[in-house]
C-alpha cells in the first residue's frame, strides 16, 4: 500500500485564506475539546496527576494544531547563531 504525504500544518495554515480558517479549525477544536474533557475527568478521578493532565492537554493541542512542528524541534545554539536550522 502506498502512503500519502500530507503538507505540514504550518504550511497549510500559512497558505490558508482568512475565510478558510474557521471551517478548517472547527473540527479540530471539537475533537480536542472531547479529548481535553476526558483528561479532565481522568484527573478528577485521580487516574492522572494534575501535572500529567496538563502535559497531556499540551501534547494534544500541540499535535492537533501543528505547534510541535516548529516549536519542539531541537536546534543547536550555534546553528541558530549561524542562521541555519540543523538538528542536533
Amino acid at each position: 500500500m502506498s502512503e500519502t504525504m500530507t503538507t505540514s500544518l504550518v504550511h497549510q495554515y500559512a497558505a490558508m485564506k482568512p475565510t478558510e480558517f474557521g471551517k478548517s479549525i472547527e473540527p479540530k477544536w471539537q475533537v480536542a475539546g472531547k479529548l481535553v474533557k476526558q483528561v479532565q475527568e481522568g484527573v478528577e478521578q485521580k487516574y492522572l496527576t494534575p501535572l500529567d493532565g496538563a502535559r497531556l492537554i499540551s501534547s494534544i493541542t500541540a499535535t492537533a494544531f501543528g505547534y510541535d512542528e516548529f516549536i519542539l524541534r531541537e536546534f543547536s545554539p550555534e546553528a541558530l547563531l549561524a542562521g541555519t536550522t540543523s538538528r542536533r
